[in-house]
Formats: C-alpha cells, structure tokens, sequence
C-alpha cells in the first residue's frame, strides 16, 4: 500500500461539506503523491501509486447556485443601492414635512417627529452590520436633524433658542457617540461642520449669543479629550475657533461703546466676564492635565490656541471690566493666581530631559504673561514694579539652580519690567539727558528695583554657569548690567548735583558731573571687562565714551564756565586714554574664563 493511501475518517455525505482538517488531509495525501512520484523515477522504475480518486474520498466545496451575498456586489450597485436607501430615508422625512404643511400634523409635533425620526436612522447606524451602511445611515440622520433645527428656530420660531441650543448639542453629540463607536471619522466631521455651521446661524438669526456659546465651548471641550483618544487631530481647530470667534463677539457686544446694541439688550456683562473666562479655564486647565497625566510633549494646536484663549478670553475679559468699570480687581487676581499656579505645573517637568523641556518652556512662559497680566491689572505700578523685579531675582536663582536658559531669559524680562514700571528708567533718563536734571530724588520703587537688578546681575557673574552657556547669555545680561550701571550712575549724578548746589542746580555744574559719571562708568567697564573677558563689556565701553562726547560737545561746551570746562575735559581726556589700554591689557592670571568652571552647562 502506498503512504499517499491515507483515507479521511468516514462520513456521512447528507451532513454537508467536509471540516477543515478534511481537507487539510487530502492535502497532505496529495503533496506525498507527488514525492513518491519523484522518487521513482529517480530510482528508473515506474511509480506505483493507486488512484487519487478512490484513496482519498473527499469531496472539494463547490460554489452552490443560490443567490450571492450583498458584498460579493460589483461596488457600483452597492453603492447605487445605499444611495437609494438615502433617498427613501430622506423622502421620509419630506412626508412629514408635508404633513405640517398641510395642517395634518401640529408643527410642534411635526418637529418632534422629525427629530425622532433623524435619531431613529442614526440608532440604526450604531447597529449596522457593515460600516459603509452605518455611514449612510449616519448621512441620512445629518441631512434631516440639521436643517430641521435651524428651520424651525430661525424661520418658523417654533424652538426657542435655549431648547434649540439643548437640541443642537445633543443631537451633535449624539452623532459623535455613533462615528465614534463605529470609527467613521467623515461622519463625526460632518456632524460637528453641521452642527457650528447650524449654531452661528440660529446665533445670528435670533440674535442669541449665549446659549449656542455654550454648545461651542462644549464641543470645543469635547472635540479636543475626543481627539487625544482616537487621534482625530483635526477636529479641534474649527471647534476651538468657533468657541474664540463666539466669545469674541459677545465680548465685543458687552463692551460696546456707548452701551449693549438695541438687538442685544439680553447680554449682561457678567456672564459675558464668565463665558470669556471659561474659555480660558476650560482648554488651558485641559492642556495642563492631559500632559500631566500622559507626561507628553506639548504640541502646535495648544500653543497656538493658548495664545488665543489669552488675546480673546483673558483680553475679552479685561475690555469688558474697562467698559463697565467693574470686575478688574477679580480679574487681575485670577490672573496672578492661575501664573503662579502655571509656574507650580512647570516644576513638575523641571527635570532636564528632552521630552518634557518644551513643557517646562510653555508652562513657564504661560505664566509669565498671566503674572505679568494679573499684576499690571491688580497692583498699582509703584508696587508692581518692585514686586516683578524681585520675581526676576528669584528667577535668576532658579535659572542658576535648576540649569535653564528659558529662566534667565524671564528673569530678564521681570526685571526689565519692574524698572519700567516703578519709574527707573524715566528717572534715569531725565537725570542724564533732560535739561535741569530729575526734579525729584529716586523714588522708594526705583530704588528697590536698581538694587535688586544689580543683584540679579551680581549674583549671575559669581555664580555664572560655564562659558559657553554665558557666552548665550550676554546679551541679556549686558542689557541688565547697562540699566543697573544708568540708573547708578543717575543716582551718583543726583546726589552729587544736590550736595554740590543745594535747590534748583546749575546748568554747568550738572553737565560736568554727568561727564564726570559718565567717565567713571567707562572706566570702570573697561576694567571690568578686563577681569571678566568673556562678558565683552568692550561693547558697553565705546558706546559709552561716544556718548559721553557727544554730550560734551553740545551740553558742557554750550553752558559750561571755564572751571567746568575744565574739570570737563580732563574726566573725558583721562577717559580715552585709560579705557582703550584697560581693554587692551591682558587678563590677570586665574580670572576671567575659569571663574565657575565647575558648574556644568546650562541647558535651553
């Protein structure tokens, strides 16, 4: 007997087709066949094989003559045929409506059944077999439910705005429910396209801003958790610009000059406050926890609409607090609050690694603004500004602990504001440069913030990182170290100007004082760049003594006596010729370079 001989287990032919290891079997008897085969002619005999017919008895499936399944369709007819089905569904739907038109069916009634009847196709597309189905069905349900809402609300008034809002959303969210469970992300897109095309114009139409606000906020919140979860990336843009765009006009209208217009008597500044407000919370507290919870990188869309929710939702707010003269001490506290609870958030991604640097950047500079913001409205500038310089101190030395450019880059920034807005740098300014000195002393802010700023910068040259981070960081530090050098200098020359001539100063006495600090300061740059070459305080040094001569040249040489004259020129003559040759001497030896060297790099 040959070992293709291999008989399947008995069976009865009235069961049907034979199983699967059947045919495995047959298979396997047919394959040894072939190698037997081989074998004997190898060895020059003819094979000895019994007919494959009667040693393997099994029977192969044939196609039967019944009637093929829809799928196995041409797509065309498929397609024709759910086309078909569509229109069937949307005559439907026309019947009703004539119902109404006839007078058959209460319009109340007839707009409920119809939305019963758009909600019936869209529960039969959750339960469709084929996807391609549960799309039509889904289609059908968008093509009815939508234009139902808006006709019934903006042209019969059937629905108020408030149930039609109510309505609008939980058909959208309804729709989403079943593209999201059958993953048809063209349906969900039409649902929601449908869905804020339909809000702006019932928004529009019956002049109702607030309630189809809401929907956008809503689906705005939604559309961004239901993205991170099935990665439709694109579905948050427009839901997140019709939420900006909404809060933007009614804050527009709430801040109207010259009162709300006469179409929108309804709005009332305070939800107005709270919807702009709102936005804010909503996608920033949103963004803060999803990279949280994921410990991911934050990405496009939310700094840009972290950037929008700021200008249109915090700015909104502020326009509508200036118009009503209400509400911007509650603003301006929210703000501060939410900037330190910004800056808590960063610290939990302050550990340098290079997934979560982009966050510790975006949180950082986020609450930087809202600090900023929240300050600026809350306090008045001649506490502000203190306040905000101590803030850039404290950032210094986070920066030099913590091993961040982006922290020194803020601390620069506080402090430049804080010696804004508590009056050094006019002050500085008027006693350099403006005729007749500054009338006043420094005052207690700007004496405050000139000794933290030179702190700030003091602290950074000792305990400065490595070379190369510093060599990153010169410019902000030179910009720090001139505003800490002008206002010192204009402390030295009004100080002097009052010892020297008590009451209203003498012109000429002034202008070769100022020469005379302005000199000093040029030296001691000079020298001090000397120690410190890498700061390149050679930059701060010509600039200075051009200054100084232009100053000399049309202020000392026009009021100046022969005795202020001459104090004059011998400042500015000591002045050339001292600074070049200290710029120009070497380092003295274990300065400059090392100064630090332990301190490892400063990551951006």
């Amino acid at each position: 007997m040959s070992t293709a001989e291999v008989y399947p287990p008995e069976r009865d032919q009235a069961k049907g087709l034979p199983s699967a290891l059947e045919l495995r079997l047959a298979d396997l008897a047919e394959t040894v066949t072939r190698l037997e085969d081989r074998v004997a002619l190898l060895e020059g005999r003819a094979p000895e094989r019994a007919d494959p017919a009667s040693a393997v008895a099994i029977e192969r499936p044939r196609p039967t003559p019944e009637a093929p399944a829809t799928a196995d369709l041409p797509n065309p007819v498929r397609w024709m045929g759910l086309i078909g089905r569509t229109c069937l569904i949307l005559g439907g739907a026309t019947f009703i409506r004539a119902l109404v038109d006839a007078g058959t069916v209460h319009r109340g009634w007839g707009v409920a059944l119809g939305l019963a009847f758009a909600i019936t196709w869209a529960l039969l597309a959750d339960r469709a077999r084929q996807p391609l189905d549960a799309a039509f069905h889904a289609l059908a349900s968008i093509l009815i439910a939508y234009p139902l809402l808006v006709e019934s609300t903006a042209r019969f008034g059937i629905l108020e705005p408030g149930l039609a809002a109510f309505l609008l959303l939980a058909v959208t969210c309804l729709h989403g429910a079943v593209a999201w469970r059958r993953n048809l992300q063209p349906i969900i897109w039409l649902a929601t396209l449908a869905s804020l095309g339909s809000g702006f114009a019932l928004m529009t139409s019956r002049r109702a801003i607030e309630p189809f606000l809401l929907v956008f906020l809503a689906l705005g919140l939604g559309s961004l958790w239901v993205t991170y979860g099935r990665r439709w990336h694109g579905l948050r843009w427009p839901t997140a610009l019709a939420a900006n765009l909404g809060v933007l006009i009614l804050t527009s209208l709430a801040a109207w000059p010259g009162g709300l217009p006469a179409a929108y008597r309804g709005i009332s500044p305070g939800r107005a406050t709270a919807f702009a407000l709102a936005l804010v919370v909503l996608y920033l507290g949103s963004f803060a926890l999803r990279m949280l919870q994921r410990q991911r990188v934050v990405n496009a869309f939310e700094k840009i609409q972290s950037l929008l929710v700021l200008l249109v939702g915090f700015g909104g707010a502020f326009r509508v607090a200036l118009a009503t003269g209400s509400g911007a001490g509650v603003l301006g506290t929210g703000a501060a609050v939410a900037g330190l609870g910004c800056y808590a958030t960063a610290l939990r991604f302050a550990k340098d690694q290079e997934e979560t640097r982009a966050n510790f950047n975006f949180f950082t500079f986020l609450a930087l603004i809202l600090v900023l913001l929240g300050g600026a409205i809350l306090l008045p500038q001649p506490v502000f500004g203190p306040l905000a310089a101590a803030l850039g101190l404290g950032l210094m030395a986070a920066g030099l602990h913590l091993r961040r450019i982006v922290l020194f880059i803020q601390s620069a920034l506080f402090l430049g504001v804080g010696a804004a807005a508590s009056g050094l740098l006019s002050w500085s300014f008027r006693a350099f440069f403006v005729a007749g000195g500054a009338s006043a002393s420094l005052p207690l802010p700007g004496l405050l913030c000139l000794g933290l700023l030179t702190g700030a910068v003091a602290w950074f040259l000792l305990r400065r990182p490595s070379d190369a981070t510093t060599r990153r960081l010169r410019p902000l530090i030179l910009g720090l170290g001139a505003v800490a050098a002008t206002g010192a200098g204009a402390l030295a020359v009004r100080t002097l100007s009052a010892a020297l001539s008590p009451g209203a100063p003498q012109a000429d006495l002034l202008a070769a004082l100022r020469t005379g600090v302005l000199s000093l300061l040029a030296i001691a740059m000079a020298w001090f760049g000397r120690r410190v070459p890498i700061l390149e305080l050679r930059w701060l040094v010509y600039p200075v003594l051009i200054v100084t001569a232009l100053k000399f040249l049309f202020e000392d040489l026009a009021v100046g006596r022969p005795l202020t004259l001459f104090l004059g020129f011998m400042c500015f003559g000591a002045t050339l010729m001292l600074a070049p040759r200290l710029l120009k001497a070497p380092a003295p030896k274990g300065g400059g370079d090392d100064l630090n060297a332990s301190i490892p790099e400063v990551d951006s």
